[in-house]
Formats: C-alpha cells, structure tokens, sequence
C-alpha cells in the first residue's frame, strides 16, 4: 500500500504520474489499492481518487497545460494522505500487542471533558 501510494506526493513534480509517462502504472497501482480495502468508504475514496487524477490527466492531454497544482493537492494528494494515515492506524491497532492506539476517535462529551482530562494526567503522573 505505501509504495502504492508514495508515487501520488509526487504528483506536483515534472513528470509525475499525471503529467509523466507512467500515468498508466501509477493508475493501476491505486485500483489495486482500492481492491485490497475492506472498508467500503476507504475504497470509495481511493475510487473518487483515481478518478479525479483520470479527469485531470485528461484535461493535461487535451489542452497540453499544466494541472492546477492546488487542485491536485486538494482532490488527490490529501485524501491519498488520509486514506494512508486510516490504514496505518488500523494496521497498528490489529498488531499492536498492548493496543495502545486509540479504537475510535468519537469526542469526549462536554460534560465529560474535564474528568476524562483528569483521568489522563493522573495516568500519565503514575509512570
């Protein structure tokens, strides 16, 4: 997954996929990304994805311009970045022995706030 994705920061750059000759690799490398995801909104995202950079590497094709690299970013890199921070995170809870990393990310309600912040310092103070 990571090498698979690695290629879409790079995407700014001269020659990256969506202007470069391995437009073609670097798309089916995401559509097995996408295949490799349980999680149906995981796979959603990496699939508007790949589509978006489809469209933006059409639009480079027919009018021989640049990308909007802002857009690029916006559409392609940053939910590439959060599809790869959500996979990390499951992958470190599935193999993490002390499960340490949090299983879900619900906020604390506001009545709630002050005691769970309490509770966390007293943890941290007794190491």
């Amino acid at each position: 997954m990571e090498n698979a994705l690695a290629p879409a920061t790079d995407a700014g750059l001269a020659g990256g996929p969506l202007t470069g000759e391995d437009y073609s690799q670097w798309a089916d490398r995401l559509r097995d990304v996408e295949e490799m995801l349980d999680d149906p909104v995981l796979r959603g995202q990496v699939a508007q994805v790949r589509e978006q950079a489809r469209q933006l590497r059409s639009d480079y094709k027919k009018h021989a311009k640049d990308p909007q690299w802002d857009l690029v970013k916006t559409k392609i890199i940053a939910p590439l970045a959060e599809v790869r921070q959500k996979v990390n995170d499951e992958l470190a809870r599935r193999e993490s022995k002390e499960n340490l990393v949090p299983i879900d990310r619900d906020p604390v309600p506001t009545p709630f706030t002050e005691q769970v912040k309490r509770y966390y310092e007293r943890l941290g103070a007794a190491k």
